[in-house]
């Protein structure tokens, strides 16, 4: 629950301040984007750690995602009181204040992106630049609050840590950092949008004209069919280029064929908040176990 002021509430200020920290770099999405970088780095070097170029990768990019994350913190802040799973964050509650959260996602922004470029390559740093202003400037700034274009455009965004990887060992953009990028790209709308679904109030009540609030759920179910099945597409040139083997095709394209049909079967549910919840932890395990066998099988070839 919010609490601004009183003996509880500056308990809490005094003795968990590092729990409020944690929670405006966003762990899990920061965790996430760090193992999509991982994997980047794997699919390009083939498992080849002969220097530091992979901490120094890691190092950066951490940075760099922490940053959106608190850039992104300070300025839904005042939209996230209006929501009733974002209300009690650090901001919105009042339990640290916004111009210290911007100063210290300035400066890790700076200082992740110069390590990227000096410490790695000057193009892993133009990517983690491009990904950090589509997403502080082009999504959360500008789309999120206006556009129903927003979780499309902002996929840009988090496709990027997986190019930061590949591109950290290549340095230069081969088609496989075009390849995961269109993998990422193409998985976050219709996984999103199963969060959009489960938590439609609670956005409509923030005010984000996001897809499930402006056309409705079933129009964002249909929306959610293409993106999947290209999905498919990617996969097969990332076997047909010899980037993955017949293991991953096998493996990604089996629970890819699982999410699809429960994306066709959203379309005739009854149940939509279970249907949605489902849904979304679907998308998690295809990216997650896709990722996993790609660097499994690349080990062992």
């Amino acid at each position: 629950m919010q609490n601004n002021s009183g003996a509880s509430g500056q308990s809490l200020i005094d003795i968990h301040p590092w729990r409020d920290w944690i929670s405006v770099i966003k762990p899990g999405i920061l965790v996430s984007n760090l193992f999509c970088a991982f994997a980047g780095y794997c699919l390009a070097s083939r498992w080849k750690f002969g220097d530091l170029t992979l901490i120094f990768m890691l190092f950066g990019t951490t940075l760099v995602v922490a940053t959106a994350s608190m850039l992104n913190n300070f300025l839904d802040r005042a939209r996230d009181l209006k929501m009733e799973r974002t209300r009690v964050r650090p901001l919105p509650s009042g339990r640290l204040k916004p111009r210290n959260v911007l100063i210290v996602g300035i400066v890790a922004g700076f200082v992740g992106l110069t390590a990227l470029y000096i410490l790695v390559n000057p193009l892993s740093a133009v990517l983690g630049f491009i990904g950090l202003f589509v997403y502080v400037v082009i999504y959360t700034a500008w789309l999120k609050p206006t556009s129903t274009w927003s979780t499309s455009i902002g996929g840009i965004s988090g496709s990027m840590p997986p190019m930061i990887g590949y591109c950290s060992f290549s340095n230069k953009l081969e088609l496989g950092a075009w390849l995961l990028f269109l993998f990422l790209f193409l998985w976050q709308p219709p996984h999103f949008w199963s969060l959009g679904i489960l938590k439609k109030e609670d956005y409509q009540a923030a005010g984000y004209p996001l897809l499930p609030v402006i056309k409705g759920i079933y129009r964002t179910k249909i929306q959610m069919l293409p993106y999947v099945v290209s999905l498919f597409f990617v996969n097969y040139l990332l076997f047909d280029h010899h980037y993955v083997g017949v293991g991953y095709l096998i493996v990604s394209g089996a629970l890819l064929m699982i999410w699809l049909i429960s994306c066709l079967h959203g379309l005739i549910t009854k149940n939509e908040a279970r249907w949605a919840s489902n849904n979304f932890r679907l998308s998690l395990y295809f990216l997650t176990f896709s990722l996993l066998m790609m660097m499994i099988e690349i080990a062992l070839l």
